[in-house]
Order: C-alpha cells, then sequence, then structure tokens
C-alpha cells in the first residue's frame, strides 16, 4: 500500500486502513480518495473531513457541534442559535436563555449569569451582605469567599438546647431524606450545633443523612451538605455576626444576592403542627425573588422610580394613602416600549419578621394581610386618584418583594408626563416601586381602552343591572389591531354562608358577545395548599398566618396578576358598536347563596377593562 490512487496496485489505494472492495468485488471503502493523513477515518474508510452526520453542510473535520438538528441555519463551524438567543452554539455558554432577556456575546441573559462577590463588613441584622467566614466541618475548612459562586444559596440548621433541657432537636433532627429531595439544586446546607454535645450531634446526623439518601442522591448532594465541626457559639466572621445579630439564629440563610435571611414560620396549618419541612421552602422564595430583582440590571430595561426605599406609615386614617410623582421621561419615546413591569419590595422594620419584644410589643413586620393598591391619579386633575395600577396581597408578619406585568397599561402613560400616584395600604414599611419599560420586539403595544366594569358584593345581586355596570358598548379605534379583555380580581370575605364566598368558593367571571364566551375561574380554591404551592412563583413563604389556603384570584404575600384574553376574532373593527356582557357565577349560575350569616362582608374587587393594542411601535 503506497497510498497513491489508481486501480489495480494494491487493495486500499487511499492508505485509511479500510479495503476498497472485499473478496467478492463488494464495495467497502465508501470514500475511496481519503487525503492522506486524514483523521478519524470510520469503518467505512470516510475521514472526518469527508463527512457530515449531522447533513448541516459542514463537514465532521471542523463541525463543533455535532448532531445539529435538521433544518436549522449553523455557522461555518456546523453551529446552530439553538435556543434562539440570537447567539450559535459554538460560542453560547447559556443553554435555554429565556425570553424577553438582554443577551450578551456569550449568549447568556444577567439572570443566569453568576453573581460577583461583595465585600461586606458587617451584618447588623438581616438582609445585609454577608461577610466571608471559615468554619470547619466534617469535610474540611468551608470557608465561604473561596466556595463563593455566585449561583448557590445557604441555608443553616442549628440545633440548640437552653439552661432548662428545652431543645429544638426534634425541628433540627428531621428526616433529612425528606428534607433535602425538596430543596432546589442550588441549595448548600449546613448542619450544627450550640451544644456541647455538638461533636456527636453532627456525626449523628451525618449518618442519618447517608442512610435517607440513595447513591444517586449522595452523588447529587456531594460537596453541597456540610457538617460544622465546632460549638456554634464561638463561629466568628459573617455567620457569627448572624448569629449574634438575628432575633431567632438557629435558622437562617444567605440568598443569591450574598444578604443574610431569616426564616419564618413553619407552622402547618392543614395538620395545626409546626412542620420541619417548611424551612425547604425558604431557599425555593429566595430563588424566586432572584429574578425580580435582577430584572432591573437587564440593560434592556429602563427604569423610572416612584418610591425609594421610601416610608409609608400605614393605619386606616390619614396616613392609609401616600403620594408620590415620577416623571417618565425615557431614553426612547414612549410608544417605542412594549412590555410595562412593575417592582415592588415592602420592608419591615429591622429587617425583620414579626417578633414578641420582651416588654410584650411587637417588632418587625405587620401582623396581617391587607389588600394593598397602587393607583395613577389623572392626568388633567392629579387630585382624582381612582385608577389602579397594581394590587398586591401584603403578608402576615414578612417582607416581600415582586415584580408584575401591567403592559396592558401602557396605554395610561404618555411622553414625558409628571403623573402622581397613590399608594393605598394599612401595613407600614419602607417601600420600594419601580416601573420597569422594554421592548421585546412585540412590535405591537397597548395604546387605548374602555373601561367596563367593577366588582360588588358577592350575595346573591352581583349581576344586578340596578346595583353594578355589566353590559358595555364599545367601538373599536381605527388605529387598533387587536382586542383584549383584561381583568384583576380577588375575592374577600368569608365564614358569610355555606360556600364560604367570596374569598374561598370559586367564583367565576363570564363574558359574553352575540355567541361567543369565555371566563376565569379560581381552581386554587379547592386545595388546602393552593397558595403553599405557589413559593416558586412569588408567594413569600412561611407567613405568620393562614398562608398556605387557595384564595379565589389571589394569596397572602403576593402581586395579583392580571388575566387577559384576545376577542379580537369577537368584535366589529370596522367602527359598528360592539356589546360586551359581565357576569360573576358560581358553579357556572347565578349564585344564591345558604346558610347567610349576613348579607355584607363578601366582596369581589374587580378592575376589568377593554383593551386595543396598535403595531405602530415606534
Amino acid at each position: 500500500m503506497d497510498g497513491c490512487y489508481d486501480s489495480t496496485e494494491d487493495l486500499d489505494d487511499d492508505n485509511d486502513n479500510v479495503n476498497d472492495v472485499n473478496a467478492t468485488g463488494a464495495t467497502l471503502d465508501l470514500c475511496p480518495t481519503t487525503p492522506l493523513g486524514a483523521v478519524d477515518v470510520d469503518e467505512f474508510g470516510c475521514a472526518a473531513v469527508e463527512r457530515d452526520t449531522d447533513a448541516d453542510g459542514v463537514n465532521d473535520f471542523i463541525d463543533q457541534c455535532e448532531g445539529t438538528p435538521s433544518g436549522l441555519q449553523v455557522n461555518s463551524f456546523g453551529c446552530a442559535d439553538l435556543d434562539g438567543d440570537g447567539v450559535f452554539a459554538n460560542v453560547d455558554i447559556c443553554a435555554d436563555s429565556p425570553e424577553r432577556w438582554t443577551i450578551d456575546t456569550d449568549g447568556c441573559a444577567i439572570v443566569q449569569k453568576p453573581v460577583q462577590w461583595t465585600a461586606g463588613t458587617s451584618v447588623n441584622g438581616p438582609m445585609d451582605i454577608v461577610p466571608t467566614f471559615t468554619v470547619p466541618t466534617l469535610d474540611g475548612t468551608f470557608t465561604f469567599q473561596n466556595k463563593w459562586t455566585g449561583n448557590d444559596v445557604y441555608l443553616f440548621m442549628f440545633k440548640y438546647t437552653d439552661s432548662s433541657g428545652n431543645s429544638n432537636s426534634g425541628t433540627w433532627s428531621t428526616n433529612p431524606g425528606t428534607f433535602i429531595r425538596n430543596l432546589p439544586d442550588n441549595t448548600h446546607l449546613f448542619y450544627g450545633s450550640f451544644d456541647s454535645s455538638y461533636h456527636n450531634d453532627i456525626l449523628s446526623r451525618k449518618s442519618d443523612v447517608e442512610t435517607r439518601l440513595n447513591p444517586s442522591e449522595e452523588e447529587k448532594w456531594d460537596g453541597r451538605i456540610h457538617y460544622i465541626d465546632m460549638d456554634a457559639s464561638n463561629i466568628q466572621g459573617g455567620l457569627g455576626e448572624m448569629i449574634s445579630n438575628f432575633n431567632s439564629p438557629f435558622f437562617m440563610g444567605i440568598d443569591r444576592l450574598q444578604r443574610a435571611r431569616d426564616t419564618g414560620s413553619i407552622y402547618a396549618w392543614v395538620s395545626q403542627t409546626n412542620d420541619p419541612f417548611h424551612y425547604t421552602y425558604e431557599p425555593h422564595q429566595w430563588n424566586a425573588e432572584f429574578e425580580p430583582e435582577i430584572r432591573m440590571q437587564d440593560t434592556g430595561i429602563d427604569v423610572v422610580t416612584l418610591y425609594d426605599f421610601e416610608r409609608h406609615s400605614g393605619g386606616w386614617q390619614a396616613n392609609h394613602n401616600s403620594y408620590r410623582n415620577a416623571t417618565f421621561s425615557l431614553p426612547d419615546n414612549l410608544s417605542s416600549y412594549d412590555t410595562l413591569e412593575v417592582f415592588h419590595e415592602h420592608a419591615c422594620d429591622e429587617r425583620s419578621n414579626r417578633y414578641q419584644k420582651s416588654d410584650g410589643n411587637y417588632g418587625g413586620c405587620h401582623e396581617w394581610d391587607y389588600l394593598a393598591h397602587l393607583y395613577i391619579c389623572d392626568a388633567d386633575n392629579s387630585s382624582v386618584c381612582g385608577t389602579e395600577f397594581v394590587r398586591w396581597i401584603t403578608t402576615y408578619g414578612r417582607e416581600g418583594r415582586w415584580l408584575t406585568d401591567i403592559s396592558p397599561y401602557l396605554f395610561m402613560l404618555e411622553e414625558d408626563q409628571d403623573r402622581r400616584f397613590r399608594y393605598k395600604g394599612a401595613n407600614k414599611g419602607d417601600m420600594t416601586i419601580k416601573f420597569l419599560f422594554s421592548n421585546w420586539g412585540s412590535g405591537e403595544r397597548a395604546f387605548d381602552a374602555e373601561f367596563g366594569f367593577t366588582g360588588g358584593e358577592f350575595d346573591g345581586t352581583y349581576n344586578n343591572e340596578s346595583r353594578y355596570v355589566r353590559s358595555l358598548n364599545f367601538t373599536v379605534p381605527s388605529e387598533a389591531t387587536r382586542v383584549e379583555i383584561v381583568a384583576t380580581i380577588t375575592g374577600h370575605g368569608f365564614q358569610k354562608d355555606d360556600a364560604n364566598c367570596a374569598e374561598f368558593c370559586d367564583h367565576q367571571h363570564y363574558y359574553y358577545m352575540g355567541s361567543h364566551q369565555t371566563y376565569e375561574w379560581h381552581p386554587i380554591v379547592y386545595s388546602s395548599t393552593g397558595c403553599e404551592n405557589e413559593v416558586s412563583n412569588g408567594v413569600v413563604a412561611n407567613q405568620f398566618g393562614s398562608w398556605p389556603y387557595g384564595r379565589a384570584g389571589w394569596c397572602a404575600g403576593q402581586d395579583v396578576k392580571q388575566w387577559s384574553y384576545d376577542i379580537t376574532s369577537w368584535v366589529d373593527m370596522n367602527g359598528q358598536v360592539n356589546e360586551l356582557t359581565y357576569r360573576g357565577l358560581f358553579n357556572g349560575q347565578e349564585y344564591n347563596p345558604t346558610g347567610e350569616s349576613s348579607k355584607g362582608g363578601r366582596n369581589i374587587v374587580a378592575e376589568i377593562w377593554v383593551v386595543f393594542y396598535t403595531n405602530s411601535t415606534a
């Protein structure tokens, strides 16, 4: 074999170690002219430079992305944009980039990137940046800064026995298998003890963990479960400061933004017992809050600030309302934005959960969950502030932070306007409210609307047109390309009738036009843990009240989401009058309450609009 290509000289003319034919003359080498020195020759005699296994038009020798799905456009390296973020896979280090986020040259949204380490100084309480600390563990020394990845959260659980022998060991030693399986994958879990028996305590914990986890689970959590091998009262650095300055230092954590976090109540309302499993909800909440907070750092977001950690005094008298102005002078013309989101943080005194002081008074957060509203005042009369912009339900005794998409309300704002807003709520706190404007290329924006309907008492008279407007006549503006019903609806009041309306009954909200109909309903009310299951969607975990129960249109400690439905196909778009009818029903029928204890106290708070969209984003 000399590597020369001819028909008779030898059995392997291209010298690729695959004979040209077999003994019967059948072809073996499908690539008979493989270049000398070619690499990665397969059993058919074809080198990488001669193959295109994924049929993307780029040979395997230079193809950096094998297995590209068929039909996708590839670059010169054989790589496609697999997640649709505009970055080809050979340089995209963040798979599955989310939509409606700015993607950098690495193919990453800021929500996917690690948070850089911050040099903190001291921890005086919750929400302070945690400086580094070093603790010995059964698996070696753990130094916080050295182990910081910018992607993880940290949950600390400490055993403690007081001078009377009372201990939290029952909570601390809860079944670790069930507990760990419910933690998010980016959690570091620490076990420690304040007792003189700390070494035996953590040895026992480690043994129990290893017994409860199967081998694949142990492999998954390797390096993420830590056993602090020292008396926790002697811990120094950032963790030691958390222990010294938290009201309850036995169960606490650090979130993705490197902030000290306290934990809430583990009382399970369904079983009416304390359930340590509830501590697993805390890191889920920290992860859920990360996206709303990091959102403001996206370079595609333009921010207008209304409240910047400013005091709302609350109460039921004059301080029930507070007012702020915002000027909407944005880098681009307001008509160029298709998205409007509102970030809201409700911070408490001392940044702490509600707690009882030694004198019997309470510190930290407010006690009850209440409605809270942000209203926009009229452009031509700033003393009239009755148009709802955003709605929240405050927590039982904890802080909260949320991001609410209210893009259908873009029509309420105009370029360079200075607008007054009214925040209404009984619970005091330090408020942050910011408006986030962005354009994600939808090609449309809400530019006009007709107000349709309010709610009312859900006591059998809800659809009585002598009390409430339940029919709307409207014409569609000539510029409109799409029409939508947009509703914000919550039900309140309970123990007034057999159905427990309107907070815990599934009232449905029907809309009719000609032969068309649609409705919004509230299936979450059928679950006693309906809101507990929504922690990853923004419900504040482990509140100090009956937060787990599903409610009609809301959860304690969450923003109220808008419901929308496209009715473009229902309406006449050519200037004729359209009639939309609205009804609030129960089990698909008019509500006739039974077992009434009173007529009032079953209120549905509803703001229902017909919103018009146009394609004229500039």
